[in-house]
């Protein structure tokens, strides 16, 4: 597990330096605009620069990857680009199964990096307004991976991080963020109560979703520290409670 949360972390810090095409991906922000959600995954247009951006992370990867991950990275380069776009249709539309596990981490890092990159041409922070349904982005209407109750100037607010275009908007604490009640939270831990990490369960809807504390972690990372408590998710399982939120890089395949 280790190995590969290293590969993770190279493999955005890679994407991460590929340049956006500003000038072909600004028109589709522009014609997006008017929609409740701008960058909607499962209607925005695609443009082929995301296609370019797993191209280069495959090339960046495959010299310093383990073994047992090349023939995944080889395989994928392989795939013609309607292939590709089948294979990001799927996952954005949460058809995992149509995608091999191996080699969907790879297409949504890509998408992840593409999405997050457009993303960053809207100014401010991501904002829900009331009455919207604050348990998806109201950047791309995906799902979050976690909260964070953050630290300086936001101290003390909690903020959903997205999967896939990596914005932040604000849900207020001691409510569920998945069907908004409050009268039946609780609240789990595998150290104590001043765990890092907790998993906030709501008894109405049965789903939980995790949250994470910059006060007690300034090095906090969403996505590897979600990966790295796994097995609180075991815990909540046992309690009979459904994941809300979904890491990009444990997609289910079934």
């Amino acid at each position: 597990m280790l190995k590969f949360i290293d590969v993770i972390a190279q493999l955005m810090g890679y994407g991460n330096a590929i340049p956006l095409d500003m000038a072909l991906d600004e028109r589709l922000l522009r014609s997006q605009q008017e929609n409740r959600v701008p960058l909607d995954c499962k209607t925005l247009r695609r443009t082929p620069h995301w296609q370019n951006i797993l191209h280069a992370l495959i090339a960046e990867l495959l010299p310093v990857v383990p073994e047992h991950v090349k023939p995944a990275l080889e395989n994928l380069a392989k795939n013609s680009a309607p292939e590709l776009e089948e294979m990001a249709n799927a996952l954005l539309n949460s058809a995992f199964s149509k995608v091999s596990a191996d080699q969907s981490v790879f297409v949504w890092a890509a998408l992840s990096v593409y999405w997050a990159q457009m993303a960053s041409l809207i100014p401010g922070k991501a904002r829900a307004e009331y009455g919207e349904h604050r348990q998806f982005c109201p950047v791309c209407g995906s799902m979050p991976v976690a909260s964070v109750v953050q630290i300086g100037t936001n101290q003390g607010l909690r903020y959903l991080h997205c999967n896939l275009c990596d914005s932040e908007w604000h849900v207020v604490r001691i409510k569920c963020s998945n069907c908004e009640q409050t009268g039946d939270l609780n609240y789990w831990s595998l150290e104590s109560e001043k765990a890092a990490i907790k998993a906030e369960s709501c008894g109405d809807c049965g789903s939980y979703l995790k949250i994470l504390y910059q006060e007690k972690d300034p090095n906090i990372d969403v996505v590897a520290d979600d990966l790295a408590s796994l097995i609180l998710d075991a815990k909540m399982e046992e309690e009979g409670f459904a994941r809300s939120s979904l890491n990009p890089f444990l997609l289910p395949n079934e």
